[in-house]
């Protein structure tokens, strides 16, 4: 059965396809599977400077919205906005519903994260339609190790131990992309909310992300080993970690490059502490790259590096293995529920450079070990982390919705 599905987020591709971050890859990635699978799919999401306000991709329709410019002008792909996510909630809030869709009749309402997940909740309410929400991991348990402002530290913690549960109960379902914070949430609510509170982890398009894939030219001279982290460039995804372990790694590979594909606030910080280091040389930071070219950069990786503070289930790690890669990355929830707890990846301490550098070095020195770890990766990635897999998930839990409304109605 055909459905007409809505998927909220402030975030979205802009016309090219180019993507920040994995909160709106996951969105348009399910939405491309979805309509693939036969349904229609709208993406609703922010305005974005000198893109359409309308737009198709891959047979999603993308609907960009407006409100006095704010939305537009709040655009950063490389950074989380609390004022666009205001703005793009307040738009749901304020305006008529004809005026978002059209008097277009959906039969879900998926909005990701929060204030999308409030502003779905708002819009499937006027049309009786059925609202699911997804929750891309959470910082909860690490907003102290992300911003040293112990107000602030406090503030983001009230409003998530708040928003996660209230958006829980007034969903028909509401997905979390890892088991950690999806327990959590649990905790927080009556058992009949916790119920509707499933965990579908995150994909990968196995086609794009091949091992098949060449190298971009621009590795063509690199003789040494190729360390790549592909990373938002914010606090959370410790890059400064990666950083400086690379200090250490050059003491037992001396011609090593680093290579870092991503931007965002923490660049200039990095910049500044690879200068310090020594090794600003054979640290090269790229900056943003268009989702499609990212697997030609890691196609001409001898490791991939994924030192985050906190994850949902990393979709740079997903990526990394489908592509057959080595992986070193952060020992924390997210990563070990997709690397089968370390089997098809090297684990260390999350904000231990010391460790980081242990870890790369060992599958430098071990390239025997780094292959079976590579394969390990690729296998569980192509079996059970494809997109079609994903979307054939989430399929199940809209017809579940439409199940309970039918026996509502007799």
């Amino acid at each position: 059965m055909p459905l007409n599905i809505a998927m909220l987020f402030e975030l979205g591709p802009d016309d090219n396809g180019s993507i920040g971050g994995g909160v709106e890859l996951h969105a348009i990635n399910l939405s491309k599977e979805l309509v693939k699978q036969g349904h229609e799919v709208t993406f609703i999401t922010g305005a974005i400077p000198e893109c359409k306000e309308k737009y198709n991709i891959d047979g999603v329709e993308i609907r960009r919205l407006e409100l006095c410019s704010l939305i537009k002008s709040s655009y950063n792909p490389q950074k989380l906005n609390f004022s666009r996510q205001a703005f793009f909630l307040m738009k749901a809030l304020l305006s008529r519903q004809k005026k978002i869709i059209e008097n277009e009749s959906f039969d879900i309402f998926h909005g990701h994260v929060y204030s999308a997940g409030i502003a779905a909740y708002i819009l499937a309410k006027k049309q009786s339609a059925k609202f699911i929400n997804t929750i891309h991991g959470s910082y909860y348990k690490h907003w102290k190790q992300i911003t040293k402002n112990r107000a602030s530290s406090f503030f983001y913690r009230r409003m998530e131990r708040s928003i996660a549960p209230y958006l829980a109960k007034k969903s028909d379902f509401q997905i979390h992309t890892d088991y950690d914070f999806a327990d959590t949430v649990k905790k927080w609510c009556k058992l009949e909310t916790q119920n509707k509170i499933v965990t579908v982890l995150n994909g990968v398009d196995i086609k794009k992300f091949s091992p098949d894939i060449k190298p971009d030219p621009m590795f063509d001279q690199k003789k040494g080993p190729k360390i790549i982290a592909t990373r938002r460039l914010v606090a959370k995804n410790g890059v400064i970690f990666l950083v400086r372990s690379f200090k250490e790694i050059l003491k037992k590979f001396p011609s090593a490059e680093l290579f870092i594909i991503g931007d965002g606030p923490e660049k200039q910080r990095l910049e500044t502490e690879s200068k310090l280091l020594g090794i600003h040389r054979q640290t090269h930071f790229i900056g943003m790259v268009p989702n499609d070219r990212i697997p030609s950069f890691l196609a001409a990786a001898d490791i991939v590096v994924v030192p985050s503070i906190v994850e949902a289930s990393s979709i740079s790690v997903l990526e990394a293995m489908s592509m057959k890669k080595p992986i070193v990355a952060s020992n924390i929830p997210g990563i070990r529920e997709i690397s089968d707890y370390g089997k098809n990846c090297e684990l260390v301490s999350p904000m231990n450079w010391e460790d980081l550098a242990k870890g790369i070095t060992k599958l430098l020195n071990d390239e025997e070990k780094a292959e079976d770890l590579a394969r390990l990766g690729f296998e569980e990635s192509t079996k059970n982390f494809t997109w079609e897999k994903k979307a054939k998930e989430i399929e199940q839990l809209y017809y579940r919705t439409q199940e309970n409304n039918s026996q509502q109605l007799h």
